[in-house]
């Protein structure tokens, strides 16, 4: 039974393989310093075992094209950015296509002595398409772990049209895909229900006094801090990127507020992306006891423009 893992000969890739599996059922015995080099040889029998063993097997070839770097630069990826650093799975990523062809290029650049030189003329061009497509490669690794971290700190930018980008493609089909709303409806949302929250059911004499220009400009800064100090506990970067404004207009029995999400971010259009949410500010007669007391009455509308149902670029 045994003799059918026996390695062929003493020097073999079995022999890594097996030397790996004895290094590890050593180290769950160990302790300390013991442990953590019993550990650590094991890990490097098993890169050196996998590269020989692909290396010699045909099912590790395409064409004739070996695989065995790239396995033997996964494995060293796994070492070195899961076991040592811990959970890196986009530097792995990312360094894993050069390490693999610095793996490819060594038995080029060292030859059978070991020793280094400059690689033969025929291997010249071999090797510098080799290095040049391993970097394209590291970099679109590169360019998709930064898009991630961009739309996680800035979702807004999911709500652009990408029709005409050269290298951003929504790949999920339109039935399945989810409407993303910008993240100035969530502001606005909240700043409209401050203001229903202050202003209805107040005497219409001190709602007047409220929107006077001195005053209005004050009530609508103070209600932008603590919108923004109410989003502190989930804050993203893209925060600071929305800029509050508003537009007041009379109408016959009272105002006409709009309140304004401005988007300072990066976009594909030379128009600014507006979102807008109307509020009327209305008197209402209420009779009491004493008479008839005029008080407000407050109604925001849900937000529309930009983002809202479908991408609309709204102007001011």
């Amino acid at each position: 039974m045994l003799d059918k893992y026996k390695p062929p000969k003493a020097f073999s890739w079995q022999t890594l393989i097996l030397l790996n599996l004895f290094s590890w059922l050593m180290a769950w015995l160990a302790t300390s310093l013991v442990q953590f080099l019993l550990i650590h040889l094991g890990w490097i029998f098993l890169i050196f075992g996998i590269y020989w063993w692909t290396s010699g097997n045909k099912l590790f070839k395409i064409g004739g094209f070996p695989l065995s770097p790239w396995i033997a630069g996964g494995v060293i990826c796994g070492y070195i950015f899961g076991f040592i650093l811990g959970n890196f799975l986009a530097a792995a990523l990312i360094l894993w296509p050069l390490i693999s062809a610095v793996i490819a290029a060594l038995p080029i650049i060292l030859g059978s002595d070991l020793k280094l030189k400059m690689p033969p003329p025929e291997y010249r061009q071999a090797l510098v398409w080799l290095f040049t497509s391993q970097f394209l490669l590291s970099c679109w690794f590169q360019f998709y772990f930064l898009t991630q971290d961009w739309l996680t700190e800035y979702p807004t930018i999911l709500t652009d049209n990408f029709n005409r980008s050269a290298f951003v493609i929504n790949v999920t089909p339109p039935p399945l895909s989810k409407e993303r709303l910008p993240r100035g409806v969530t502001i606005l949302d909240l700043m409209g229900s401050r203001i229903e929250e202050q202003l209805r059911n107040k005497p219409w004499s001190d709602v007047e006094r409220s929107l006077l220009p001195s005053e209005r400009e004050k009530l609508l800064n103070e209600m932008a801090n603590e919108v923004r100090q109410e989003m502190a506990s989930n804050e993203i970067e893209e925060d600071d990127l929305w800029q509050i404004g508003y537009n007041i207009s009379l109408r016959d029995s009272g105002y006409n507020l709009e309140l304004q999400a401005i988007w300072q971010g990066p976009r594909s259009q030379i128009q600014e992306y507006i979102i807008s949410k109307p509020c009327q500010i209305t008197q209402l007669n209420r009779q009491t006891d004493v008479g008839i007391n005029t008080i407000s009455q407050v109604k925001c509308e849900p937000a529309r423009g930009w983002g809202v149902a479908e991408p609309i670029v709204a102007t001011r």
